[in-house]
């Protein structure tokens, strides 16, 4: 379903976005130096900016050796069924987290993971469910 090079451009993608928000971020402050040493956006702004450079660097690199990345699969459809069978719950989670509360949250989740992913019987469910939070 993805191969090694399209996992690394995405990663690549993602990273070059973190740091360019970092940058634009940084610069509603001042990012230089003054007499008393760095302005509020120094820091931030040159982390964005590394953030950047490696995520191109990176990118370059995982093109120049595409022809061995490309075959390689990295991610097929049963593992990704597998991710998202935990991060979708985990969406929840955090979803339900903000009205209900983290322990009737938590309490949900558990039930929810113990019964579809680990096909665990509903008594073992709910006593996790009850006796973790």
């Amino acid at each position: 379903m993805l191969s090694r090079l399209r996992l690394e451009l995405i990663g690549c993608a993602v990273v070059f976005v973190f740091g360019a928000i970092t940058m634009i971020g940084a610069m509603e402050h001042t990012i230089g130096w003054a007499d008393d040493g760095p302005q509020a956006g120094y820091f931030p702004f040159r982390l964005g900016l590394v953030l950047v450079a490696c995520s191109v660097l990176i990118a370059l690199q995982a093109m120049a050796n595409r022809s061995e990345l490309a075959g390689e699969q990295m991610l097929s459809r049963e593992g990704a069924r597998r991710i998202l069978g935990f991060f979708l719950p985990l969406v929840g989670y955090v979803a339900i987290a903000q009205f209900l509360g983290l322990y009737i949250a938590t309490a949900l989740y558990l039930l929810l993971v113990t019964r579809w992913i680990g096909r665990h019987p509903w008594h073992t469910c709910i006593g996790v469910a009850v006796g973790v939070p």
